[in-house]
């Protein structure tokens, strides 16, 4: 029978955009709880995003310069009537809140260069990423 293991870790950002390298807390939990399974990595909120990608830090800046040239901060957006952040809600939308990583005996399944990536678009703030592990059954 599957087993449902979940986690919540809290991330600290220090930009108003930044791309942040979250795979070493998501390995160790995938670590503790060991098994084969498939880890969902979530965030709970409308202005981060989740992305699977290289943690190169040139590729990093550039992943946050190019969502701001699709959502510019400084477009007159009707959101930004209420809340002056709907490129942050427009680029999270883009991107998604969430990624599905297959894990195999406590050690996640990712490319050479892959690494778990959250995406902050309305910082800076503490951020929670939940972490959802649907371990196989024996």
């Amino acid at each position: 029978m599957a087993e449902l293991l979940s986690e919540t870790v809290e991330v600290r950002t220090s930009r108003r955009v930044e791309v942040i390298d979250i795979t070493r807390p998501v390995e160790e939990f995938a670590s503790r709880v060991g098994g084969s399974g498939i880890l969902v990595v979530k965030v709970p909120h409308t202005t981060a995003a989740v992305t699977v990608n290289e943690a190169e830090p040139g590729l990093m800046e550039d992943i946050a310069e190019a969502l701001l040239k699709l959502a510019p901060i400084d477009y007159p957006w009707r959101h930004n009537r209420i809340d002056n952040n709907a490129h942050a809600h427009i680029a999270a939308s883009i991107m998604g809140d969430s990624r599905v990583v297959p894990v195999v005996n406590g050690r996640l399944v990712l490319g050479t260069w892959q690494r778990i990536l959250l995406v902050e678009l309305d910082g800076p703030r503490r951020r929670r990423v939940s972490l959802y592990y649907m371990k196989a059954g024996d």
